[in-house]
């Protein structure tokens, strides 16, 4: 082991933990390596024992759902199987951003309450609570699957990511975090032009990554960039991809461009990591120790095969407790065991999150996972949004308003926000509609881009 790589991971990495309240962060990793290969009726045992406790404390301490129950008719004590969880209601974005403060568990300690936002792939933003012991967990699962990988502390990361929360200040204290966590470098998709692109390629060129973690359609965007220059890669060690559907036509261009196989990942900020491949690569794997995962189409959960709305419970959670939350993805369960011998169940595929980019008025690239984090979420009133483009750099808006929507405020916030990323040259229009639904497909989209990405040379999806 090389000395910079042993440096991070037992003297750097450890410290790093420590100073953030990670401090079960090893336990967690022990358990979770131990619990993976659990058959399935331990590993339901061991989800029906963390449910149980979570719906009494819910019920106990939190406002929101003891009120919940009550209209349903239930109490904790009635749910004596995890398929008995469906006597209780789902839990859809709206309630969040309605009723945030009576879901936090009454009591939890104000130094606890760690606070988050998401504009998440389906438009909808919103602000959540988790504790740090849960957050910890959170980290834990995160590196299981980066081992599932190959991808240990302290290896060489190249991140082609576009949420500015992830990616490091400029500021000497981040830097050192960063160089302390070890070594990595960035490529921020919020914005992609071509003289990015050829930069990080001569960035990747000399510092050699053995991981790549990306988003999937702008790694796939990269890729397509690399093959129509001609251009070569450092051959890598593994790829990450998350925060996108990939398809497998991405997936194929992509594992030949850099030469090596593509682990998938799905998860969300409000939960982490739900579900990711093992090397068998045939399903991702749902992080069950934590996590309830229903897939239902109304009221009926859904066969292998069949896609579904994804419901998750966390149930390590306590702070403020998700029970039977909407994600807003669609997907469907894989059938049978995983010849890799983890007895977690498997999603067969995730089906709800599809975005395009969207082209600025001076051809820029922006993601719309990025305006749907940064635009979008930081203002709760504008409810839930989509955006359409037909033209290079003219953008509509369409608009469920929530709550708290103030018209001229958020719709003057949006449209300087919006010329802010894609070019001042950029027209912005919006229309309000009572209902924001899923396409004929099922999938939810939140931004859809008519226009070729034909400004990169021939980078443009057929």
């Amino acid at each position: 082991m090389k000395a910079t790589k042993a440096f991070v991971r037992y003297v750097s990495d450890p410290v790093l933990q420590w100073k953030w309240g990670n401090r079960g962060l090893s336990r967690h990793s022990r358990e979770l390596a131990r619990s993976q290969f659990l058959a399935r009726p331990e590993l339901e045992a061991l989800q029906f024992r963390r449910l149980r406790r979570l719906l009494e404390h819910a019920y106990d301490r939190s406002p929101f759902y003891r009120r919940r129950f009550l209209a349903a008719g239930v109490v904790p004590g009635n749910i004596r199987s995890l398929e008995d969880l469906r006597r209780l209601p789902v839990l859809e974005k709206h309630d969040i951003q309605d009723h945030l403060e009576s879901m936090v568990a009454d009591g939890w300690p104000q130094e606890d309450l760690l606070l988050d936002h998401t504009g998440g792939s389906t438009g909808a933003p919103l602000a959540f609570y988790s504790s740090r012991e849960r957050r910890c967990w959170g980290q834990a699962a995160t590196r299981r699957h980066n081992g599932w990988a190959g991808w240990g502390i302290g290896d060489r990361v190249a991140y082609v990511w576009g949420a500015p929360r992830d990616l490091p200040a400029r500021s000497w204290r981040s830097q050192l975090v960063v160089a302390l966590s070890g070594p990595q470098i960035f490529l921020d998709t919020g914005h992609i032009d071509e003289s990015r692109m050829v930069a990080f390629r001569e960035a990747l060129i000399r510092f050699r990554p053995e991981i790549i973690q990306a988003y999937a359609r702008s790694l796939a965007l990269f890729a397509r960039f690399l093959r129509s220059r001609g251009l070569d890669q450092p051959r890598i060690q593994a790829i990450v991809t998350s925060a996108e559907v990939l398809d497998p036509a991405d997936r194929a261009l992509i594992e030949d461009v850099f030469g090596c196989e593509i682990f998938n990942r799905y998860g969300c900020r409000e939960v982490g990591v739900i579900a990711s491949e093992c090397p068998a690569h045939t399903g991702l794997h749902t992080a069950s120790e934590g996590l309830l995962i229903e897939v239902v189409r109304g009221d009926d959960p859904m066969p292998p095969g069949e896609s579904g709305s994804i419901l998750v419970t966390d149930l390590l959670n306590l702070a403020m407790p998700l029970i039977r939350y909407r994600i807003g993805d669609m997907g469907a369960w894989e059938e049978g065991p995983c010849r890799c011998g983890r007895g977690l169940p498997r999603l067969r595929e995730v089906a709800g999150r599809v975005t395009d980019f969207l082209v600025g008025s001076d051809g820029r690239l922006v993601s719309g996972v990025f305006l749907a984090t940064y635009v979008v979420a930081r203002r709760p009133g504008l409810g839930q949004v989509q955006i359409r483009q037909e033209e290079r750099g003219k953008v509509l808006y369409r608009i469920k308003a929530g709550s708290n929507f103030r018209e001229r405020d958020d719709l003057e916030y949006l449209a300087a926000e919006t010329r802010r990323y894609l070019g001042e040259g950029t027209l912005v229009d919006w229309e309000f509609a009572a209902d924001l639904g899923p396409e004929p497909s099922g999938k939810y989209v939140f931004s859809r881009s008519e226009v070729s990405i034909d400004s990169l040379g021939g980078l443009a999806r057929n």
